[in-house]
C-alpha cells in the first residue's frame, strides 16, 4: 500500500521533521515513533482529565433553613436552584421563621427566600434585586358562605384566620376591628374552617388553590366574593455577615435570568403538580 515506512510517516502522519528525511526509516524506529505519539496523546488526555477533576469539587457552601416540616417544600426547591446556579453545596436545615431571622442576623445562615422588603423600616437585610415573584393574598371561606363576604366591611364581626408572621395589606393589616385567629400553617387554616372554628382565612392563592385540589376540597372551600387588589413582592435576602456577600452581583444576574426564563414559575408549578400527583 505504501512503498516504505517513510512514505507512511510523511504522507499519512504529516510528519515532515528532520527524522522523516533520514533514509531509511527502520521498523524499530517507526515503532518507537508511534509509541511516542500514543504516549503523548495518553498523557495529554490524563492531564485534561485531572484538570477537570481539580475544578470539580464545590468550594462554596451555603447555609440556609426553611420552615419545619418543609425540608422538601417550595422554598427548599428555590434554595437548591440558587445553590446549583452558584455551583455551591447547600446545607439545609429547618427552623421557625423567627429563629431564621435571628440566625441570619448572627451570620449563621447565609440566605433566605420569601422575604418582603421593608421600605418604611431600616433593617440589616440586603434584598437582591429584582424580586423573584409576586404573590396575592385572597380570602377563602366555605362554599355556602361565599356570597356573605361581598365587601371589605363584611369581614368585621367574623373570625378571620391569619398567620402571625405574615405582613398583610392595608387597611386589613392594621384594622383593629377585625377579629383575628392566629394559625401556624395553611393546612391548619383549612382544618379550622372545615370545623367552623373560623369563618374565613386569608392566604396566598398561588399556594392555596393547588393545596385545596390536593386535598380534594376545591368545591367545599372557595374564594369569597370580596377580594383585595394587591400583590406582594418577594425577595432573596442576604446580610453583610453572609458568605454570599461577595456574590451579590452574581445573585442579581441569576435571579434576573431565572425570571426571564420562567424558572421560578416552573419550579412552583412542578412542585404543586408533584404534590397533587401523589394523592
Amino acid at each position: 500500500m505504501f512503498q516504505s515506512v517513510q512514505t507512511f510517516v510523511t504522507e499519512r502522519l504529516g510528519y515532515t521533521g528532520k527524522n522523516a528525511l533520514e533514509l531509511p526509516i527502520t521498523f524499530p524506529r517507526f515503532l518507537s515513533f508511534m509509541l511516542k505519539k500514543i504516549l503523548f496523546a495518553v498523557l495529554l488526555a490524563a492531564a485534561t482529565h485531572l484538570s477537570w477533576a481539580d475544578s470539580g469539587p464545590k468550594t462554596l457552601t451555603i447555609k440556609a433553613a426553611v420552615a419545619e416540616g418543609f425540608i422538601d417544600g417550595l422554598h427548599a426547591k428555590y434554595l437548591h436552584f440558587l445553590a446549583d446556579e452558584l455551583d455551591a453545596t447547600l446545607e439545609l436545615s429547618t427552623m421557625p421563621f423567627a429563629r431564621r431571622i435571628k440566625e441570619m442576623r448572627k451570620g449563621n445562615l447565609d440566605i433566605m427566600v420569601g422575604i418582603q422588603q421593608r421600605f418604611n423600616k431600616q433593617d440589616e437585610f440586603i434584598y437582591i434585586e429584582p424580586f423573584y415573584e409576586t404573590l396575592s393574598y385572597r380570602f377563602f371561606t366555605l362554599q355556602q358562605n361565599q356570597a356573605a363576604i361581598a365587601k371589605y366591611q363584611d369581614l368585621k364581626g367574623i373570625l378571620v384566620g391569619v398567620n402571625r408572621h405574615s405582613r398583610y395589606f392595608p387597611p386589613f393589616a392594621d384594622d383593629k376591628d377585625i377579629q383575628r385567629v392566629d394559625v401556624s400553617s395553611l393546612k391548619q387554616s383549612i382544618n379550622l374552617l372545615l370545623h367552623e372554628r373560623i369563618d374565613v382565612f386569608v392566604h396566598y392563592q398561588e399556594s392555596t388553590l393547588p393545596t385545596l385540589i390536593e386535598m380534594g376540597l376545591e368545591q367545599q372551600i372557595v374564594k369569597t366574593q370580596y377580594q383585595p387588589a394587591h400583590g406582594n413582592e418577594y425577595y432573596v435576602a442576604i446580610t453583610e455577615k453572609s458568605s454570599l456577600i461577595g456574590y451579590k452581583s452574581r445573585l442579581e444576574e441569576i435571579i434576573t435570568n431565572a425570571i426571564k426564563n420562567g424558572d421560578f414559575a416552573r419550579i412552583r408549578k412542578n412542585h404543586y403538580q408533584q404534590r397533587i400527583a401523589k394523592q
